[in-house]
């Protein structure tokens, strides 16, 4: 079996979803996180795929999933519930790679009639759990109950799938109405303060999100983070659809911190202050 750093991006990016059981639709999206974090020079900057970008990347990420099938690490499967589950049906032949091939299955759409979801097979998992599973080493970070309430509120926040921060199912209040320029910018730094250590480690990604469905969005790089959160017209604190706003992840380092239990890999390094 290959050591986890010698498989190619979309390699990588295929079998974590298959480890996950994530759905197919979706995938080429998180490909492309992928190759930003990792710094490759091919990757979207700051954003996410269109789905002009996506659509042609379709074949290049079919044929890998076709290859790691047929060498037993990943399986695709007919989801039958409201959830991926191990009774659900393996694809395989033609019907396989008639799936993989059609760009609508590798598309997030709610209007999708059919649901395929990755699935690492048993041998992968024991690879991965025998060989890849990420090392935090601690260096006296401080434990989860020395943190603040809003630096809890943080995490837990990133942790969640669609972890909002702002808008009417984000974990922040709305920004003051009669506030503006030296008061309101304080009221923001205050805010943020919680956030912008994880942000500065590489723990944690902020987006924006412009639209209620789909999946498109923006990174928002640390010193614009400010500005940004004053925008009244970003955060969609005035609307009510779910989705549109701010939100946060975390990166496959801080998940990695996160996963440790945050017993001996919270902060020492963390610089717990805001930005200027």
């Amino acid at each position: 079996m290959k050591p986890w750093t010698a498989l190619s991006p979309a390699e990588q990016t295929l079998m974590r979803r298959g480890l996950w059981q994530s759905r197919l639709a979706g995938t080429i999206q998180q490909y492309g996180i992928d190759l930003r974090w990792a710094g490759a020079k091919d990757a979207p900057l700051l954003r996410s795929y269109t789905e002009d970008e996506q659509r042609a990347l379709v074949p290049r990420l079919a044929s890998v999933a076709l290859d790691l099938v047929e060498r037993g690490l990943l399986t695709v499967r007919t989801r039958q519930g409201l959830g991926a589950a191990p009774t659900d049906p393996v694809l395989t032949g033609s019907q396989l790679q008639d799936v993989l091939a059609e760009p609508a299955n590798w598309l997030r759409s709610p209007e999708a009639a059919v649901t395929f979801d990755l699935d690492a097979t048993e041998p992968a998992r024991e690879w991965w759990q025998a060989s890849t599973l990420p090392v935090v080493v601690g260096d006296g970070l401080p434990g989860w109950d020395e943190l603040t309430r809003e630096q809890q509120e943080v995490l837990v926040c990133a942790s969640e799938a669609g972890g909002l921060l702002t808008g009417p199912f984000g974990i922040w209040e709305d920004l003051p109405t009669e506030s503006a320029g030296v008061e309101l910018s304080e009221w923001v730094d205050r805010r943020l303060a919680p956030l912008l250590p994880y942000v500065r480690e590489g723990w944690i990604e902020v987006r924006h999100f412009a639209v209620e469905s789909g999946d498109a969005f923006t990174v928002i790089p640390l010193d614009d983070l400010r500005t940004a959160f004053a925008d009244r017209s970003l955060r969609y604190d005035d609307g009510d659809d779910w989705g549109v706003g701010f939100g946060c992840v975390f990166t496959y380092t801080g998940l990695a911190v996160w996963l440790s239990g945050g017993s001996a890999a919270w902060g020492s390094r963390l610089t717990f202050e805001s930005s200027g």
